[in-house]
Formats: structure tokens, sequence, C-alpha cells
């Protein structure tokens, strides 16, 4: 059985799409955890509504916290070999949970990867489309996940066996609890498969959590600070446990440092200047290790020229 695990918080304006594209699925063997992070709108009502209905919904109800506390709950309560997560606001496929799942048990892997898009609703943006199937060990998945190209470190659009999850709870002290967790979930499997394929859409509008992923003027210190400290301890986990890919680790942590230089300067970000200060004596300090590393970019070499060689 697959245990599919929504968090919810006063999106009585989105939810009940989500909940219709999953009860939906063309795979029918699965339950559907919705857990109700503290909602005081409408939303309480739509998912009772919903529940009376359908006996595979269970409704947890929480009274708010962080995203990781309440995704813990939802892995600690789930029932199913397999765990899928939805966001309230997000759409799926109908065979989203049938192609997932066929591509765990044809590939015997730990964890399934499909392709997904994002947009406002009305237009759609191809984020991590790969039209051929890849099956890897969880080594080469984290070189993936470093490219950010095919493999994002969001939840949504993976199905993971359970016992994955439950090795790594999510982080509970921090808003953005994925970045913290997902490159351990790959290590930590044997096989990974992914299969490109678009079923999974993500819904940008201004109250979503993640819009400054697509909107840099967004960023504010605290995530930004959170984000480095995410990536750094990346790196020296990496080097403890992965050393064979802990250069290609250390290229992305630095690749982050210098474009958050630039994001700090082309959109005025003026509460980071104090970071931007600190990054630039952190790159200036590697300059001649990161341009030498074959992974480095002709942009970021420009960036360099201009932020750290001025």
């Amino acid at each position: 059985m697959i245990s599919v695990i929504m968090l919810t918080y006063n999106r009585e304006k989105f939810v009940f799409n989500m909940i219709e594209d999953v009860l939906k699925q063309s795979y029918k063997n699965f339950e559907f955890l919705i857990i109700d992070n503290g909602s005081v709108d409408g939303t309480p009502l739509l998912l009772n509504k919903y529940s009376d209905n359908d006996t595979r919904i269970r409704i947890i109800t929480l009274p708010g916290g962080s995203i990781g506390h309440a995704r813990n709950v939802g892995v600690n309560s789930a029932k199913g070999d397999y765990i899928a997560f939805v966001d309230d606001d997000d759409r799926i496929e109908t065979d989203y949970l049938e192609f997932l799942y066929n591509l765990v048990q044809s590939n015997e892997a730990d964890i399934a990867i499909c392709g997904t898009s994002e947009g406002d609703g009305c237009s759609r943006k191809p984020q991590c489309i790969l039209n051929e199937k890849r099956v890897m060990s969880g080594e080469e998945a984290v070189r993936l996940l470093l490219e950010r190209k095919y493999i994002r470190a969001s939840t949504p659009g993976k199905l993971y066996g359970k016992k994955i999850l439950k090795l790594w709870p999510f982080v509970e002290d921090y808003k953005h609890e994925d970045i913290h967790t997902q490159y351990k979930y790959m290590l930590s499997a044997q096989k990974v498969v992914i299969h490109g394929l678009d079923k999974y859409y993500f819904t940008r509008h201004e109250g979503n959590i993640s819009r400054f992923t697509s909107a840099a003027e967004m960023w504010t210190k605290e995530t930004m600070h959170e984000y480095l400290m995410a990536y750094h301890n990346r790196t020296e986990y990496i080097k403890e446990n992965a050393p064979r890919i802990y250069q290609e680790t250390l290229y992305s942590e630095w690749s982050y440092m210098i474009s958050m230089i630039d994001k700090i300067s082309l959109y005025h970000i003026e509460e980071c200047r104090g970071i931007q200060k600190e990054l630039i004596h952190i790159i200036a300090s590697n300059k001649d290790v990161f341009c030498a590393m074959p992974w480095i970019k002709d942009f970021e070499l420009e960036w360099i020229k201009s932020y750290i060689d001025t």
C-alpha cells in the first residue's frame, strides 16, 4: 500500500483540487493522510466533508508548527510500505501513483522519481523533464541532485520506501525541511530510478512558501542563512560518507555562494549585504581551487571577475 501524505494550512481555495486528483488516481491501493496544520479558515470543514465520503482519507489535526514536524507526524502515522508526498496547492496526473509504483516495482528500487513542471495554474514550464529512464545508485542520484536539473530537493514527485524516510526524520526547526534530508535519503537507497515524464505540477502563487525559488527578490536573510547552512552540512556529510562525490558537492556549495553574491547585488537585497561580504571572502580564499574545478560554468567565472577580482 502507498500512503499519500499532504500537509495543508488555510488553503480552502486550493486544496480541493489536489484532493480530487488523489481520489481519482488509477492506482487504488492507497491511504490518504491529510495533516491539517492549524487551519483557521474553511479548510477543516472541507476536509471533513471529503473524509466522511471516502474511507481512504484520514485527517490528522495539529495545532500548528513547522512543516518538518507535520511531515514526521504523517510518516509515523503511515500504514503503507511506500510514501508519496503532495502539496495542497499543486496538481498531479491521474497515473501519478501508478507510474511511480511501477517504477519502484519493476526496478526493485527504494526511490522512484518522475518529471515535474511549474506555473501559475494557466502556464506550464518544464522543471525536471527527462524522456529516458535511468536506474542508478544512491550516489549517482545525489550527483543529479547536485546538478539541480533532473532531481530537485523537494519531496513531491517522488515515491519513497517508508524505511528510507524513517532513517532520517525531517528537521523540525527550519522552514525548508527538504534541503536538509533529501541527499541522505538518496545515499541510503540501494537503487534509485528516475523517468522524468511530467506527472507533477507545482503551482506558484503569492502565498506559496517555495515561490522564492523563482522570485529571487523574495530572498531574506533567514532563508539565505538556512540554505547556506544546509549546503555546508551536506558537503561535510558527503565528505564523510560518500567521498567519491565530495569535490562535486564542494563545487555545488561554492556555486550556490557565487550565485547568491550575484542575486544580492542584482536584486538589491540590502538585508543580505553582510552575508554577501562573508561569501565574497570565502570564494576569494578558495578562488584558485574553485576556478580549476571541471564543473565551473563560464557565467560563474564572469561573476568571479565581477565580484571577487575587483
